[in-house]
C-alpha cells in the first residue's frame, strides 16, 4: 500500500479515496473482468483506476488525452473496451458503456475468469505503443510482469518504506505507471505533479524529503534552463533518466551539479525498465544504461538487436491482424532497438534499427550522428533523417534548434564531418516534433521534411 499520497485538491486518503471509487464504479454498472479505459486528464483519477482496477479483475487501458478522436477510438475498439471513465465540470467519475461492447471479454488469448489462471498470469494493463507506420498497437501486461519489474526496480535503487517518489511523467506511458506501482510495492510515498512545471518541481525538492525521481531529458534539460546554478538536495538520491536520447553535454551538466542521474533503457514490452547506470556515474557515454536488471538477461541478435528474456516481459501484444506471442519458443523478445554489450555486461544503446540510414553503401545511426553534431555551439537540440535520393540511396538531413544559421552550422559540420556522414542539408526549426515523453518522433519529421520539398 502507498505509504502516503501528495496531490493538489486531495484531501482524503488513499484508502478512502479508493474505497469511495469502487462503491461509484460499481453502483454505475461496471463489470468484473472487462476492459476499462481512461481518457481523462486527471492524473490522479487514472492513479486511483491503476491501484482499484486489479482488485476488481478488470484490465486497464489508460489512453492519452491529447489523442485524436479517430486513433483513441481505433485503441477501443482493438482492446474491446467495455467502458470509458472519465469526470465532468463537477468532477464527478462518469462510467461510460461503450457502444456495442457492454459485456465484450477481453481480447487476450485466456478467460480472465478461469481459477487455472493466476492473479500474477492476468492481464491488467493495456499500454499503448506506436506499431508499423503508426499503426494501432496495445502492449499486455500481467499482474507478475508488473510486480516483478517494480520489485527489482525497488531493489537496485534502494526505494522502500521511508521514501517518497516525485511523479511527474504521463500516467498513460509505462514509465509512469511504474513509479506508482514501486511505491505500492514498496509502502512507499508519492508526490504526483501534474503537468510538469520546472519552477514548481524545484519548489518541491527544496523541502528535502522527496528521494527519487524520474525525468526524460526534455524536462531534465527545462529544469537545467530554469534554474541554471540549481543543485538539488542530499536527500534526493535517485534521477532515474530514461524515454529518449539524452545528450551527453546535458547529462555531464547535470551531473556536475550534482543530479544524481541514473541513465536507464527500458520498454513497453518489458514493464519499464530493462538497465539502469547505478550508482550514479561521474562521466557519462551517450546511449550507456549499464547492467541489466536482475530479473532480465540481455543479449543482441546477429544483427545487433537488443533481445530480453525475463518475467516482466509481456506475453502479447494487440495488433489490428490479432493478439499474438511477443517472445519466442526460448523466450527471447527480439526488440527493435540496436546496441552492444561490454566487457562488464553494460549495455549501450545505439538507436531504432529501422532508423539505421543507409547513405552511399555507409550504415550511419543517428544517434552517433546527432551526439557529433550537438558539439556545435550554435546547435541546441538535433536530429538527422534519411531522405530517398538517386545518388546516394538516402541523404542525410539535419534538422536543428539553435541560434546559428544553416549556413553556419553547414561550415562548421564539413570542417568535422566526411563523406555519407556530412549532412546534404540543414534545416533550422523552432521545434523538433516529441511525444509526452520527449521521445523524436523521428517519422512525423521525415514527413514533413518530405512534404516541404514537394
Amino acid at each position: 500500500m502507498i505509504r502516503d499520497l501528495e496531490w493538489k485538491d486531495s484531501g482524503v486518503g488513499l484508502a478512502e479515496q479508493l474505497e469511495r471509487l469502487e462503491a461509484h464504479l460499481l453502483a454505475q454498472g461496471l463489470v468484473p473482468g472487462t476492459v476499462v479505459a481512461a481518457a481523462d486528464p486527471d492524473s490522479l483519477l487514472k492513479l486511483l483506476l491503476l491501484l482499484l482496477l486489479p482488485r476488481l479483475g478488470c484490465p486497464f487501458l489508460p489512453l492519452d488525452p491529447a489523442l485524436p478522436a479517430a486513433h483513441r477510438d481505433r485503441l477501443l475498439e482493438l482492446a474491446n473496451a467495455s467502458f470509458l471513465v472519465g469526470g465532468d465540470s463537477g468532477k464527478r467519475v462518469r462510467l461510460r458503456p461503450l457502444a456495442g461492447r457492454a459485456s465484450g471479454p477481453s481480447p487476450v488469448p485466456y478467460d480472465p475468469s478461469d481459477p487455472g489462471f493466476a492473479p500474477s498470469r492476468r492481464v491488467q494493463l493495456l499500454i499503448s505503443t506506436s506499431g508499423s507506420q503508426g499503426s494501432p498497437r496495445l502492449v499486455a501486461l500481467t499482474g507478475g510482469n508488473l510486480r516483478a519489474a517494480a520489485a527489482a526496480a525497488n531493489r537496485l535503487l534502494a526505494f522502500g518504506a521511508g521514501d517518497r517518489w516525485l511523479l511527474c511523467l504521463p500516467l498513460h506511458h509505462v514509465a509512469g505507471v511504474s513509479v506508482v506501482l514501486r511505491a505500492w510495492l514498496a509502502g512507499a510515498g508519492v508526490v504526483l505533479q501534474a503537468p510538469f512545471s520546472p519552477g514548481a518541481l524545484l519548489r518541491r525538492l527544496e523541502r528535502r524529503d522527496v528521494t527519487h525521481l524520474s525525468l526524460v531529458p526534455t524536462q531534465l534539460h527545462r529544469l537545467l534552463q530554469h534554474e541554471p546554478g540549481f543543485r538539488p538536495p542530499p536527500e534526493l538520491r535517485v534521477v532515474l533518466l530514461g524515454g529518449a536520447p539524452a545528450d551527453p553535454a546535458l547529462v555531464q551538466r547535470a551531473l556536475a551539479l550534482g543530479w544524481p542521474l541514473c541513465p536507464s533503457y527500458g520498454l513497453t514490452e518489458a514493464a519499464s525498465q530493462v538497465a539502469t547506470l547505478f550508482p550514479p556515474p561521474a562521466r557519462w557515454s551517450a546511449g550507456l544504461a549499464g547492467r541489466p536488471l536482475p530479473h532480465l538477461e540481455v543479449a543482441l541478435a546477429g544483427d545487433g538487436r537488443i533481445r530480453i528474456r525475463g518475467e516482466s516481459v509481456a506475453p502479447w501484444v494487440l495488433e489490428a491482424e490479432a493478439a499474438h506471442a511477443l517472445a519466442d519458443g526460448a523466450g527471447w523478445f527480439t526488440t527493435g532497438d540496436l546496441g552492444t554489450l561490454d566487457g562488464e555486461g553494460r549495455l549501450t544503446v545505439l538507436g531504432r534499427a529501422d532508423e539505421v540510414i543507409i547513405s552511399g553503401g555507409e550504415k550511419i545511426h543517428p544517434a552517433v550522428l546527432e551526439a557529433e553534431l550537438a558539439r556545435c555551439p550554435g546547435i541546441d537540440e538535433v536530429a538527422v533523417v534519411g531522405l530517398e535520393d538517386e545518388t546516394w540511396g538516402s541523404r542525410v538531413v539535419a534538422c536543428y534548434r539553435g541560434a546559428w544559421p544553416e549556413a553556419r552550422v553547414a561550415r562548421w559540420a564539413g570542417e568535422r564531418l566526411r563523406g555519407a556522414f556530412r549532412p546534404r542539408a540543414f534545416h533550422r526549426v523552432a521545434r523538433l516534433p516529441r511525444n509526452a515523453l520527449g521521445k523524436l518522433l523521428r517519422r512525423e519529421l521525415r514527413r514533413r521534411l518530405q512534404a516541404s520539398a514537394r
